[in-house]
């Protein structure tokens, strides 16, 4: 096990900016910040979230709401989203993987990259990769979000909160290592310069992945300012450049054992560290990202509060792989054939850009009326995405490598594909009312509007489809407090979202189209239970049915089948129970459980009915805990332990995942070295090294692949107060 540690001109410039906090020591402006540094680490009791839009403590809110906080990324050495997943049970992969930008479910249902995610409040693009060095939260609302969002899928919504500049002066830079030979330095410095508050993050990272031919950089710039105007009005923004280059992994497939053309056995766990992009002539997938975000908060007086923001984002992607899709040796698709052979395709998307911008404004206050107070919300927002890609793109045979045995290819990037080019634009307004019927009951109603409009065309300008449509996303809530520390809710609640036909001329006659808005509804019941005043428990219980698109068989010699909006219907009915804060003074834990039926209701093919949804277990578990070890002041152990049952690969479920676990563990230490504050973690996740097919996604063209666990992976870091 070798450690790598590369300086580059970035590390230098970090080390250079280790005097920023002293740049100004005049008076502190008067700032909002997100911690509550009184609270010892890690601090797991979040007591509020923006993500669920009423502004009420989350114990007085009836959603399901989870708060992943920057202590709890920093203990469990968090290095991606997809490695947050198993600190809640029902959050999962879908189609996660070295290389690439990640994806999650939430309740069984895959997330939107588009609708279903927002950084500070405000709609987002997930369709670049996440950095988690200058987010000071993760919050995720479990269930419909239509209300909060929008167009989005029904799994839920998840706001990602940027760190903010704080009120006192200070500068921390860490130095991370892993076992493959990474490393990473960040450095994180805040200070003010009159009453303009400034907050830096800065990271270079050398990724080395435990994949054959997988390693890259990262590069992180982001600068957060925030400004006190008077005592009723501040101004923050936050600016974010990242920059990425990695080579892809690409999963595996199910086998063609028998030969009948029908790939249905899963195959044999092999070598973790495989990586079918591994051709001489194998390229990167790079990713550079800007955003830039500024917001307005006024106080009109003591009851009422304007706010305003807004956000663009843009990125420009080359997207390049060498792809294993199928084996038409023996007519197999989606699969290989069964002696592992699989046709690999030379795909490259090169200079896509896309933009997302969105905005918000939205006026809070507080009332009374007919003898009742009332807090609400009025706002406007709107969103505008583009995507505009090269004209063509290469998706081109170059032969056969075998899973067991790869083969060396030639590469073939001749353009001869048309790429398809989207426009989406959202104006939406939107309300909420929250009101204390009595000293025990509250009610919680909203709405909102949708004014959509979205188009596509191929890049050559034919083909070209474009709709608008109103759409309305009520939701209403109603929670009972029989003591100051428990409540008991129901909730009901719609979402509504969009879909688009893959672009894959050889099949779909309509690919690259975007289809109708579709809608989807929720019913949930549960309870909290504020066991003390750092311990939250909840339960919930709720149903979802969901509409997709699906495939009309194709009619005629040579005709491609058509995907349609609302020709299948999926129903999960669920069960949460979850547990989040201090036990003891000693004692912190994360834990969850989630308990799900998730079948389709409704589908063109008879043989889906009631069938199970892929890639989606019955049941899993989750628990994270972190122990101060009292004899020895400073020292902290944690563990995270995760189960899941077994889930199906395959629509008629004769192909399951067997059930899996795994078994994270770190500690840290802190200490003073120099009179200087330095705190060390050692994390080793998959601590029993087991290896074993972590998910098996099926892509929206019908591809189903299979992921493998990580091999063990030990991490070391060091922070350093300056």
């Amino acid at each position: 096990m070798a450690f790598d540690l590369r300086l580059t001109p970035l590390l230098a410039a970090l080390a250079a900016t280790t005097t920023f906090p002293v740049l100004a020591q005049t008076t502190p402006p008067r700032l909002e910040p997100i911690t509550v540094t009184a609270k010892a680490a890690p601090t797991l009791d979040a007591s509020s979230a923006e993500v669920g839009g009423f502004g009420a403590p989350l114990a007085k809110t009836p959603q399901s709401v989870t708060v992943f906080t920057a202590d709890l990324l920093a203990d469990t050495a968090a290095q991606s989203l997809s490695q947050l997943l198993k600190l809640d049970a029902s959050l999962a992969d879908s189609y996660n993987t070295t290389g690439y930008i990640e994806s999650l479910s939430i309740r069984g249902f895959l997330l939107d990259q588009g609708g279903n995610f927002s950084r500070n409040g405000l709609a987002a693009s997930n369709y670049v990769p996440i950095a988690l060095e200058n987010k000071e939260r993760i919050e995720i609302l479990k269930g419909v979000a239509g209300l909060q969002s929008g167009v989005s899928a029904p799994g839920g919504r998840v706001n990602y909160v940027t760190k903010t500049p704080q009120k006192e002066a200070f500068t921390t830079v860490t130095v991370g290592l892993d076992g493959n030979g990474g490393s990473k330095v960040h450095l994180d410095a805040n200070s003010s310069v009159g009453a303009l508050g400034l907050r830096l993050n800065l990271v270079d990272e050398q990724l080395h992945s435990h994949f054959d031919h997988a390693n890259g950089t990262r590069q992180l710039l982001s600068l957060a300012l925030g400004w006190a105007l008077s005592a009723d009005t501040s101004v923050s923004a936050d600016l974010e450049y990242q920059y990425k280059s990695q080579p892809s992994v690409p999963g595996l497939g199910l086998l063609d054992s028998n030969g009948d053309g029908v790939a249905d056995t899963l195959p044999a766990l092999i070598n973790p560290r495989l990586n079918l992009n591994n051709q001489s002539w194998s390229l990167p997938f790079q990713v550079s990202s800007t955003t830039a975000q500024i917001a307005v908060k006024h106080r009109l007086n003591a009851d009422w509060q304007a706010s305003f923001a807004a956000h663009r984002q843009s990125s420009s992607i080359n997207d390049r792989i060498a792809f294993p899709d199928g084996c038409a040796a023996n007519k197999v698709y989606p699969g290989l054939c069964g002696n592992g052979d699989v046709d690999v395709y030379d795909y490259r998307s090169e200079g896509e850009q896309r933009t997302l911008s969105s905005w918000d404004a939205h006026l809070d206050g507080k009332f009374d009326a007919l003898g009742v107070s009332h807090a609400t919300r009025l706002g406007l927002s709107g969103r505008s995405a583009h995507a505009d890609l090269a004209p063509m793109q290469a998706y081109n045979y170059v032969g056969t490598s075998n899973i067991y045995t790869p083969i060396t290819l030639p590469a073939d990037p001749s353009l001869t594909v048309l790429n398809t080019n989207r426009r989406e634009r959202a104006v939406e307004a939107y309300a909420t009312l929250n009101s204390n019927l009595s000293a025990s009951l509250q009610s919680f109603v909203g709405v909102r509007s949708s004014r959509l409009s979205r188009g596509s065309e191929l890049s050559d300008g034919t083909e070209a489809v474009s709709y608008q449509q109103t759409v309305n996303t009520p939701w209403a809530g109603l929670a009972w407090s029989p003591s100051a520390a428990s409540m008991l809710y129901a909730s009901w609640g719609q979402g509504v979202e969009l879909a688009v036909v893959p672009n894959r001329p050889a099949q779909f006659s309509n690919y690259g189209q975007a289809l109708p808005a579709l809608k989807s509804e929720q019913t949930e019941i549960g309870m909290k239970w504020q066991a003390n005043s750092r311990l939250l428990l909840s339960a919930a219980a709720f149903s979802i049915d969901k509409p997709y698109a699906d495939d009309l068989p194709a009619t005629g010699a040579g005709a491609l089948p058509v995907r349609v909006a609302g020709a299948k219907t999926a129903r999960h009915r669920g069960l949460e129970l979850s547990a989040s804060g201090r036990v003891s003074e000693a004692l912190s834990i994360q834990a969850s459980l989630m308990a799900l039926d998730a079948r389709y209701t409704q589908a063109v093919d008879p043989a889906l009915l009631d069938q199970r949804v892929t890639n989606v277990p019955r049941f899993k578990s989750s628990l994270f805990a972190d122990y101060k070890v009292a004899a020895v002041p400073g020292l902290a152990l944690n563990a995270t332990a995760s189960f899941e049952s077994p889930k199906t690969a395959t629509a008629d479920g004769s192909v399951e995942l067997p059930a899996a676990w795994q078994l994270d563990a770190g500690l840290s230490y802190q200490q003073r070295i120099a009179g200087r504050s330095t705190l060390w973690r050692l994390n080793v996740e998959n601590l029993s090294n087991r290896t074993y097919w972590r998910e098996a996604p099926t892509t929206d063209w019908g591809g189903i692949y299979l992921f493998p666990s990580t091999p063990r992976t030990l991490r070391l870091s060091a922070t350093i107060e300056l």
